[in-house]
């Protein structure tokens, strides 16, 4: 299966491009809330379910970010969604690593393997190949 596939999303738009060991989420054309990333990561478990993908690489475009506050109630989402059955990368095109390592930690502590990164090449090569 080959080939890119766009999704609009509330207030975001996803590219997903299904590559060899791995589907690669491309989210942008939007602003982070609260509401946008619920809906983000449900999205993104759907679509790696509908493709039989057990690695996601996500590459997030989004303006401005969630609060700190926000971060577990996302988590918790993210667990109800399923995030515990696949290995993500997750790419922080903009700005909002320090956001990101919190929210990695905190989904590590709930059974998700999950890392932040803010280079694809390096996420691609652990999520493929690991630490």
């Amino acid at each position: 299966m080959s080939g890119s596939r766009i999704v609009e999303g509330p207030g975001f738009k996803i590219r997903y491009d299904v590559e060899p060991g791995y589907l690669r989420a491309h989210v942008y054309e939007g602003t982070d809330s609260l509401h946008v990333s619920l809906a983000m990561w449900r999205m993104l478990a759907e679509e790696c379910r509908a493709v039989g993908a057990d690695r996601l690489l996500v590459l997030e475009e989004l303006d401005s970010t969630v609060g700190v506050a926000e971060v577990v109630q996302i988590i918790d989402s993210m667990v109800d969604a399923g995030f515990r059955m696949f290995r993500t990368a997750f790419v922080e095109l903009l700005d909002d690593i320090q956001g990101s390592e919190h929210g990695e930690i905190l989904c590590l502590e709930r059974g998700i393997v999950i890392r932040t990164f803010s280079d694809e090449d390096e996420a691609r090569r652990w999520l493929l190949y690991g630490d």
